[in-house]
């Protein structure tokens, strides 16, 4: 079973910088599929990645079929830290994010109220580091790690002992808690976050302002997924049908690294040596903080 599992990414603004820094400077040791395969040394450890074509055959395979599924049966999200909510309790426009007011309905034989949002009222509520809000007569509260429907009914059933049969709507004002990064020769590199859709390989190229069709190698976009040590690489050779329709249906997690190689190629052992370091400090200090 390939390993797949995703590890908190940062330091993007020093990985741009970095990667967009590398120059060719050793002729055999280029950014190609047979560089990748090479082990190389960073902060005195060997980085053995493992490369897999991303191509029909395999995903036909057990492990493509697993890499797909996240898009053929998506799951909820999850509220995460720093996401930014919208909070409705709904005819409650004072503790609301989202004022909402009744409207009477003169065209009906009878005069019936229904509900209506009318703007913003409260700014919104951001998720705490520590995966907690503080809401008006629920007090602080943890939310981070619960589905949109779960927070709802878990924000519900403690205004009940102040409100009667409180309606509460909750959506994510905008998603700050898990994010993918496009670099290399795209037009607009940089981060996107994950949202409750799937994001696709292609989008994310899409959402970078495509490749730059002056300076990018279209045969060579690479996809960085996992551990520094042992980084799962998908590579896509872009030049087919088939591979557009495959970007379009793959799908990315959590910390992806898209990387759209140059036409004139990047020495790997560059990228191994200066941007993979900043990935065993991130984890160095990310395992005390776990301690």
């Amino acid at each position: 079973m390939v390993n797949i599992s995703s590890n908190k990414g940062i330091f993007f603004a020093s990985l741009f910088i970095l990667l967009c820094g590398c120059a060719p400077l050793v002729p055999s040791n280029y950014l190609t599929t047979l560089s990748i395969k090479t082990p190389q040394k960073a902060n005195g450890k060997f980085i053995n990645p493992q490369l897999i074509p991303l191509n029909a055959e395999m995903l036909n395979t057990p492990i493509g079929r697993e890499l797909l599924l996240p898009a053929m049966m998506p799951q909820p999200y999850r509220i995460g830290p720093y996401d930014n909510l919208n909070i409705i309790v709904w005819g409650h426009p004072d503790i609301s994010t989202i004022a909402t007011a009744p409207i009477v309905n003169t065209n009906a034989s009878l005069t019936s109220m229904t509900t209506s949002i009318n703007g913003s009222t409260n700014p919104v509520i951001s998720v705490e580091t520590d995966g907690t809000i503080f809401y008006p007569y629920v007090g602080r509260m943890k939310i981070a790690g619960l589905t949109l429907n779960e927070a709802q009914a878990s924000i519900s059933q403690r205004l009940s002992k102040y409100i009667i049969n409180p309606q509460v709507t909750i959506q994510v004002a905008k998603y700050r808690n898990r994010n993918i990064y496009v670099l290399g020769e795209v037009n607009a590199p940089g981060m996107q976050p994950l949202t409750d859709k799937p994001h696709s390989l292609m989008e994310a190229l899409v959402n970078a302002g495509d490749i730059n069709t002056r300076s990018a190698d279209p045969t060579h976009i690479y996809l960085v997924r996992g551990s520094y040590q042992r980084p799962v690489i998908f590579w896509l050779n872009a030049t087919t049908p088939q591979s557009l329709l495959i970007a379009q249906r793959f799908p990315l997690q959590e910390n992806d690294i898209v990387y759209v190689s140059a036409a004139i190629l990047n020495p790997w052992n560059n990228f191994v040596n200066q941007v993979l370091p900043n990935f065993t400090t991130y984890f160095t200090i990310k395992g005390l903080a776990n301690s």
